[in-house]
């Protein structure tokens, strides 16, 4: 190759320095360039008289040349005027929202669409009776625990207030199928009568009356590929064989949104059952308790030494609501304690020549307040109900996460309106009213009135701080708003 004819690679490094030097500013422009073709060109000459110019070192050359965006970004950034820019944008309300929304669809990418948000604000209608879970919870100590399952049978005979009850066992077990390998299921044990608690038909198959298997459909679907033909086979499940009998449809959940295979038996002989149960739509939680407690009594000859918890499914399954509920009632009482808003101030907000500016700072604060609650909300409750556990969290303190949650996000948001400028910041105070905030600078993050220049009101010419939009009208309460 002669020496006066550049490469490709030289080239093309060329072109990058020209492309990346467009960011760089115009007096440091021309200087900039030359530094980095002086080094492209100097680097070529040297390993093309060494002979060490090869495919290797062109891909190096290349490779070097990419830096220059980030040194051309650099200098960019580096200018007073860039850095202003940069920081109005950064702290304009537009893109505080739009980080809010953001981090709203993060939560739902991560989540894979907000399941355990959707169950919970849209819930499967259910006319027919109330889903009910039943336990014993110990006085003094202790964790919740089951019941014998004689005394599940005496209530499903007994009961008045009761359509239907079943026992139940909640574990994992290795599934090994000759078509789908080896997997460890979520195995739920049960009764044959549950299929009729929780008034599902099998979408293909029947129900085994006495001994099988029974899939659900996410467990049909990731264990078996949907393949039909899997009905009738044999499955081995630990150490006893079954056959697969029924699969349920799609939509149907119990307990977990994770695939679930359902062990069904005569009668679980396992001295600790969970029970679930249908009530009748007239029961009530006290005229249940004593009722259940006296056939337990009567008939079964149990008497309770921990107390009987019954939980409606539609009543537990609002709890994450009522946790949040009380958290934001708790952020507004120290956010009025700490704002201490005054109705003449609200009053003065509303007067004509400031209600714009006014209406557009409520307006930014309810956006930014609603959405910064949404991610708390929808968060909390993805991380505390996952896929294993649809009626039941995880064990952490929810309450104490949704108040710390909601207490943040309040703070944060009346943080951005005028709460550095209320005198707790800036110390510096007006000359004609006393003001503390009134030659303080305006927050970027609520300037979304009208222009500083806009003309005074009668009266207020002589004080900044009642006439700046951007500052605020007389008080710093109202700008918290």
């Amino acid at each position: 190759m002669p020496a006066g004819s550049k490469p490709f690679s030289v080239v093309f490094c060329n072109m990058i320095i020209y492309a990346a030097s467009r960011l760089v500013p115009a007096p440091q422009r021309q200087d900039w360039k030359q530094e980095w073709l002086a080094e492209v060109w100097h680097r070529w000459q040297f390993l093309f008289h060494a002979r060490g110019w090869n495919s290797r070192e062109a891909l190096r050359l290349i490779r070097n040349c990419l830096g220059a965006f980030p040194d051309a970004a650099w200098h960019f950034a580096s200018q007073e005027a860039a850095q202003g820019r940069m920081r109005e944008r950064v702290r304009s309300p537009w893109i505080c929202l739009a980080a809010l929304a953001v981090a709203l669809l993060l939560v739902g990418a991560a989540s894979s669409g907000l399941p355990a948000t959707r169950a919970l604000l849209f819930p499967r209608s259910d006319r027919s009776g109330r889903l009910l879970f039943i336990w014993l919870h110990p006085f003094v100590g202790g964790g919740d625990k089951g019941l014998p399952p004689d005394v599940v049978t005496e209530w499903a005979r007994h009961s008045r207030l009761l359509k239907s009850v079943a026992p139940f066992t909640i574990g994992h077990a290795r599934l090994f199928a000759p078509h789908a390998g080896i997997s460890n299921p979520l195995v739920i044990t049960t009764e044959p009568v549950l299929f009729d608690v929780l008034q599902v038909r099998p979408a293909l198959g029947t129900l085994p009356p006495v001994s099988g298997i029974v899939l659900d459909h996410r467990a049909w679907v990731s264990l078996f590929r949907a393949d039909p033909n899997i009905i009738g086979s044999q499955v081995a499940l630990g150490r006893n064989w079954y056959r697969v009998a029924a699969i349920l449809p799609a939509g149907r959940q119990f307990l977990s949104r994770q695939p679930s295979v359902f062990v069904v038996q005569r009668q679980i002989c396992d001295p600790r059952v969970m029970v679930v149960a249908r009530a009748k739509p007239s029961a009530t939680q006290a005229p249940l308790e004593r009722e259940l407690t006296k056939i337990a009594e009567n008939f079964s000859y149990y008497f309770f030494n921990s107390n009987l918890r019954l939980g409606f499914l539609e009543t537990e399954s609002l709890t994450p609501l009522r946790f949040f509920g009380v958290a934001v009632l708790i952020s507004i009482g120290i956010l009025l304690m700490v704002c201490r808003c005054r109705f003449r101030n609200v009053q003065l907000a509303l007067k004509p020549e400031n209600r714009k500016a006014a209406s557009r700072r409520v307006f930014f604060f309810l956006m930014k307040t609603i959405l910064a609650l949404a991610f708390v909300f929808m968060a909390g409750l993805e991380w505390s109900r996952p896929e294993s556990s649809v009626c039941l969290p995880r064990k952490i303190p929810q309450a104490a996460l949704f108040s710390c949650g909601c207490i943040s996000s309040a703070q944060w948001a009346c943080s951005s309106g005028l709460w550095r400028i209320s005198g707790r910041v800036a110390g510096s105070a007006c000359a004609s009213c006393a003001s503390p905030f009134a030659s303080a600078a305006p927050d970027a993050s609520s300037s979304i009135g009208p222009e500083p220049s806009s003309p005074a009101p009668k009266g207020m010419a002589s004080c900044m701080c009642r006439i700046s939009p951007q500052v605020g009208m007389r008080n710093p309460s109202i700008g918290s708003l």
